[in-house]
């Protein structure tokens, strides 16, 4: 899918997705000019199918460096006027971090919320601005597979239990591209994250 941006920082952005055998492998860039954006959405393209081959390989630990991400940048509306415009209830099956890591790239996400299948608990896998793997929540004694390429790294962040309004006021407030957070009623892990467009995204767990 080709589209010129609506704003400034979304000049032209490409998104192309592929269906090999049911399994989806996706990826988008942007760019100045929409030539340059199909040249490195055909790069990313490659980069993935060449490690979902070495997946099925059995190799996970030569996968290739993953460059700076050329993703589209962000539309800028006032706070008061952004709103959750598209709600994600996804059935989660447990799975290892390297599994959910594994899962984000070839989807192109710049995170992935999944259930942790060793610690029976939601959580949060995502790109940091260099292309490093982290995880959150951090889990005390957990010894992550620091051999993979990039790394899995513990994060910082924690997860905050606060409504949805206030995850809203917190991803207003800071300078990330998604809030982990659980309303208090449910308890399960939530992200709130920054659309293209300038609005609010919801990914939670079907219930």
């Amino acid at each position: 899918r080709l589209r010129e941006g609506t704003s400034e920082s979304l000049a032209a952005i490409a998104e192309a997705t592929l269906d090999l055998n049911g399994m989806a492998i996706r990826a988008h860039a942007s760019a100045d000019t929409m030539i340059e954006a199909i040249d490195k959405l055909d790069d990313r393209l490659g980069q993935r199918l060449r490690r979902h081959r070495k997946r099925l390989e059995g190799r996970r630990h030569d996968r290739e460096p993953e460059p700076v991400a050329s993703h589209p940048g962000f539309a800028l509306i006032p706070p008061d006027e952004r709103e959750v415009v598209r709600h994600k209830s996804l059935a989660m099956h447990p799975m290892t971090v390297e599994e959910a890591a594994d899962e984000m790239d070839l989807l192109d996400h710049g995170f992935y919320l999944y259930l942790d299948t060793d610690h029976d608990i939601d959580r949060v896998v995502f790109h940091n601005g260099d292309g490093a793997i982290h995880v959150i929540p951090a889990v005390d004694g957990e010894d992550l597979p620091g051999d993979t390429r990039p790394p899995i790294h513990a994060a910082t962040l924690v997860l905050n239990h606060l409504p949805l309004l206030d995850a809203e006021v917190l991803l207003d407030e800071g300078d990330e591209s998604f809030v982990f957070f659980a309303e208090p009623d449910s308890g399960r892990g939530q992200v709130l994250y920054r659309r293209f467009d300038g609005h609010y995204g919801l990914i939670s767990p079907a219930i």
